[in-house]
Parts: C-alpha cells; structure tokens; sequence
C-alpha cells in the first residue's frame, strides 16, 4: 500500500498533490490543514495590481 500525506493545505500544499498526480503518482494522497475552507489555488498577485496600474 502506498500513502503519501501532505501536511498543510495551503497553495503549497495543494501544490504538492497536484504535483504527485500530475507525475504520475496513483497511490493514496491525503491532505491534512485546519484551514475552514477546501483547498484551492489562488493565482499569483501581479505587482502591477498592487501597484493600481
């Protein structure tokens, strides 16, 4: 049995699974946060934005 556990839900951690499967990884994966929400990916903030360009 293969079992992989990501430890914290942020985008980091989203990374890393999605990363695993993307690569090919078929086994078990589970992600593990307190956060009170789903994980999910948030784009990167451009600095033309906070800049109010």
């Amino acid at each position: 049995m293969k079992r992989i556990v990501v430890v914290g839900a942020s985008a980091a951690g989203l990374a890393a699974a999605e990363t695993l499967r993307r690569e090919g990884y078929d086994g078990t994966l589970t992600l593990i946060g307190d956060e009170p929400h789903v994980p999910y990916d948030r784009p990167p903030l451009s600095k033309h934005l906070l800049a109010g360009d």
